[in-house]
């Protein structure tokens, strides 16, 4: 085996020679062994071949990890959904609303006021009042 033959075998198969071909790991071998020139350039692509490895390194999480992720959110948003429960208790708020509201409204109105007052009252308790019709 020669240096260009090396360079190639190199560039082919990597710099750990038990990976390659039995042959031609025997013709590196005894290369290496008699020329340190060879062994030099073996050496130096084996010191380019940790320089890409550490430069390319995987993510710190992979398709698995993002995977369980969003599963987890998923079962997130899927695990509260409304009950009966849920809105009876909103309706009975909503009734409750509407009939403080109406209490309300029948007690601050006297006995013969004028309708511009009973409508604003009622605008009020609605939240849409106006209080210029009251000054």
């Amino acid at each position: 085996m020669t240096r260009a033959e090396l360079d190639e075998a190199l560039l082919r198969f990597g710099a750990d020679l038990d990976r390659w071909p039995q042959k031609l790991a025997g013709s590196a071998r005894q290369l290496l062994a008699r020329d340190p020139a060879a062994a030099e350039i073996l050496a130096r692509f084996t010191r380019f071949e940790e320089t890409v490895a550490a430069a390319i390194r995987p993510p710190p999480f992979g398709a698995a990890e993002i995977g369980r992720i969003l599963a987890a959110v998923e079962m997130e948003e899927a695990g509260w959904r409304p009950t009966w429960r849920f809105w009876a208790a909103s309706a009975g708020a909503s009734l409750l609303s509407l009939a403080a509201g109406a209490l309300v409204m029948l007690a601050t109105l006297p006995g013969h006021a004028d309708l511009d007052v009973a409508l604003s009252v009622l605008g009020l308790v609605a939240g849409q009042g106006d209080l210029g019709g009251l000054l």
